[in-house]
């Protein structure tokens, strides 16, 4: 099955979120992304794209960093979840929802798209 097929069907499934995306952090292109309201697609391009930095903590040496397998983002307006595909690192399932969504929820969502991507992405 191929990742737009999971992205929407995940995003139809979960209604309190808003947009689903899927970053390879490697090469800095956004593989995909599903929006339920288009009013959120330029805040889900930004969270996507700034996965990289926010799926990494910083090394031991000021000019090194680590890759984090999830992290998450919350203000007001919206709450981001990040979690890494297991077993293509590379791939950071990203998910936007409204700043008063159940974090934890939220969290376990995109993780278990995440292991749902898979190697097939």
């Amino acid at each position: 099955m191929g990742i737009d097929v999971t992205m929407r069907e995940e995003l139809a499934a979960r209604p309190d979120a808003v947009a689903l995306a899927c970053m390879d952090t490697r090469s800095g292109l956004l593989l995909g992304l599903e929006v339920r309201d288009d009013a959120a697609r330029d805040d889900a391009e930004i969270a996507a794209l700034s996965a990289a930095q926010i799926c990494s903590v910083p090394g031991p040496d000021a000019d090194e960093s680590e890759e984090c397998d999830e992290s998450f983002v919350a203000s007001a307006r919206w709450v981001h979840a990040y979690a890494r595909v297991p077993q293509r690192k590379d791939l950071v399932m990203v998910g936007l929802a409204p700043g008063h969504a159940n974090v934890a929820l939220l969290r376990a969502w995109i993780r278990r798209i995440a292991e749902r991507v898979g190697p097939h992405a």
